[in-house]
C-alpha cells in the first residue's frame, strides 16, 4: 500500500489546497469578528429597549401627585401597553412581595431577592432558555420598591441563528469557490510550468534550437520564460563557438603536425644516410614545432584571459610610462621600425589595470602593427585622455583590413590573409585574447582600417579613481 506523503503531492493541488485555506481562513476570522460584533450590537439593542421602558414606568408614576401603591397597581394597563414579546413586567414592594405583574409569553418564576441599591443587569439560564434581568430601585414619595424586567432573548436568538446560518452557508460558498478559483490559478501557473518543462526535455532530446512560448503578459513567469529563452540562446552561442573553435583549432594543428609527419616519412625513406634531405627535414620540423609551441602557448593565454578576475585592490599604472617600456623594447627587437609616441594629454591620469595585462595588450597591438607593415616600417602610439577613459591607439601604415571584414578580426583563429599570416607565425588569436582582457576591465577596442593605408586599433581603459 503507497503512503500518503506531503512531497509526492503535485505542485498543482498544492497551490490549490494552500489557496483554499488562505481564502478560507481569511473569511473565518472576518466572519467570527463580524459574528461578535453583530452579536454584542444586538445585546446592547436589547438592554437599550428594556431601560427605555423603565425610564417611561418611573416617568409614569413621577407625574402622579401623592402617589401610593393602590396607583401602582392600577398602572396594569400602561404596563401590559409597554410590555413586548416574550417579555416580564411587575413592580415589587419593599419587602419583595409582587405589586403588579404583567407577562407577554415570559411565564418564570423569579425567586424574591433583595432590593437593589441602583440599576442591575443580569444575565440569567432558566429552562435552557436565556434571559436579561433588569432590576430599578423605585422611590417615589411613600412608595418604596423595585421595578424587574424579565426578557426571553427568543428574537435574539433566533437572528443570532439565522446570521450563523447565512455566515456558515457563505463560509462553505466561499471555500468551494476559492478552491475553484484556487485550482485555475494553479492550472495557469503550473501550464507554464508545464511548458517550461517539455521545452526543457525537447532541447535535451532534439537539441538546442527548441524555444518557448513567452505568452503576452508580463509577470514573474512571462519574465522567467524570456530569461531561459535568453539563457538558450547565449548557450547555444557559446556552444556554435565551442564548436567552432576546436573546429579551427584542429584546423590550426592540422597543417603543422602533417608537415611533421611527412618530413619524419622521408627521413625514415631516404633521409637517414641523405645530409640534405636530412638538414631540409630538421629545419622544417624545427619551424613546425615552433609553430606549434606558439599556437599552444597563445590557447593558454587565451584561457587565462577567459578566466581573468579582477581584484577589488588593484594598483593603478601611469599608461604612459608602461609604454615607453613595452615600445623601447620593441625598437630593441625591430630596429628597422620608426615607433612614435604621441600624447596629446600634459599629465595622463592613472588607469585601473594591473601593469601585466596592460603590457599584453600592447604587446599583442604593436606585435600585429609590425608584422603587417613590412612596407612602411612606421608605427605610431597615441595616448590622449578623455571623459571617463584614457584611450591608447596603435596606428600602423601597412596592408590594411577589408571594411567587411572587420567585425570578423576579434573572432579566434581569424586572419584576413591567411596565406601571409602563416607565413609570419600568426594563428589569429591576439585579437581575440586582447578583446577578452578589455571586456574583464569595462574597457572597449575598436579597430578602424583601410586597405593600403593601414590600420588604427584603439584601446579605451577606464580611468583610476
Amino acid at each position: 500500500m503507497k503512503l500518503f506523503r506531503p512531497e509526492n503531492v503535485s505542485l498543482k493541488w498544492k497551490l490549490t489546497f494552500l489557496s483554499a485555506v488562505a481564502i478560507f481562513i481569511t473569511y473565518f476570522i472576518f466572519t467570527f469578528l463580524q459574528y461578535h460584533i453583530v452579536k454584542q450590537w444586538l445585546l446592547n439593542e436589547e438592554e437599550k429597549a428594556m431601560k427605555q421602558i423603565i425610564e417611561e414606568i418611573e416617568t409614569y408614576y413621577g407625574e402622579k401627585r401623592n402617589i401610593s401603591w393602590k396607583d401602582v397597581r392600577q398602572s396594569r394597563p400602561l404596563l401590559e401597553k409597554l410590555n413586548e414579546k416574550y417579555q416580564l413586567i411587575r413592580v415589587l414592594d419593599r419587602e419583595g412581595n409582587v405589586v403588579v405583574s404583567v407577562s407577554n409569553g415570559a411565564s418564570v418564576s423569579l425567586s424574591p431577592s433583595a432590593a437593589p441599591k441602583e440599576l442591575q443587569m443580569d444575565y440569567h439560564f432558566i429552562n435552557n432558555e436565556r434571559f436579561i434581568m433588569l432590576r430599578e430601585p423605585l422611590h417615589i414619595g411613600p412608595v418604596h420598591g423595585t421595578i424587574e424586567i424579565a426578557r426571553r432573548l427568543v428574537k435574539f436568538q433566533h437572528m443570532t441563528n439565522t446570521l450563523f446560518f447565512i455566515m456558515t452557508a457563505i463560509g462553505v460558498a466561499a471555500m468551494i469557490t476559492s478552491a475553484f478559483i484556487g485550482r485555475l490559478v494553479a492550472r495557469n501557473f503550473v501550464g507554464r510550468l508545464k511548458a517550461l518543462t517539455k521545452t526543457m526535455m525537447d532541447i535535451k532530446n532534439k537539441g538546442m534550437e527548441k524555444r518557448i512560448d513567452v505568452p503576452a503578459s508580463h509577470d514573474e513567469m512571462s519574465e522567467l520564460m524570456m530569461m531561459f529563452n535568453q539563457m538558450m540562446d547565449e548557450i547555444e552561442r557559446s556552444f556554435d563557438q565551442q564548436k567552432q573553435f576546436v573546429e579551427d583549432a584542429s584546423h590550426e594543428l592540422r597543417t603543422p603536425i602533417a608537415i611533421l609527419e611527412g618530413h619524419l616519412s622521408l627521413l625514415q625513406r631516404w633521409g637517414k644516410h641523405n645530409p640534405d634531405i636530412l638538414e631540409e627535414s630538421l629545419q622544417a620540423a624545427i619551424k613546425e614545432t615552433g609553430r606549434l609551441k606558439k599556437l599552444v602557448l597563445e590557447l593558454l593565454d587565451l584561457s587565462r584571459a577567459e578566466a581573468i578576475t579582477i581584484p577589488n585592490d588593484i594598483v593603478s599604472i601611469d599608461p604612459q610610462q608602461a609604454v615607453e617600456q613595452v615600445v623601447k623594447n620593441f625598437r630593441v627587437l625591430h630596429p628597422d621600425f620608426q615607433f612614435t609616441i604621441d600624447n596629446s594629454a600634459t599629465q595622463t591620469a592613472h588607469i585601473r589595470m594591473t601593469k601585466y595585462h596592460f603590457e599584453q595588450l600592447l604587446l599583442i597591438l604593436l606585435d600585429n602593427a609590425v608584422k603587417y607593415s613590412q612596407q612602411a616600417k612606421q608605427v605610431t602610439i597615441l595616448i590622449k585622455e578623455e571623459k571617463r577613459y584614457v584611450t591608447i591607439a596603435v596606428k600602423d601604415y601597412g596592408i590594411g583590413i577589408p571594411k567587411e571584414e572587420l567585425e570578423k578580426v576579434f573572432l579566434r583563429f581569424y586572419r584576413v590573409d591567411k596565406a601571409r599570416s602563416r607565413e609570419k607565425g600568426g594563428v589569429g588569436l591576439g585579437l581575440a585574447i586582447a578583446k577578452e582582457i578589455i571586456d574583464k576591465y569595462d574597457g572597449q577596442i575598436t579597430i578602424d582600417s583601410e586597405v593600403g593605408k593601414g590600420t588604427t586599433v584603439e584601446l579605451a581603459i577606464p580611468k583610476a579613481e
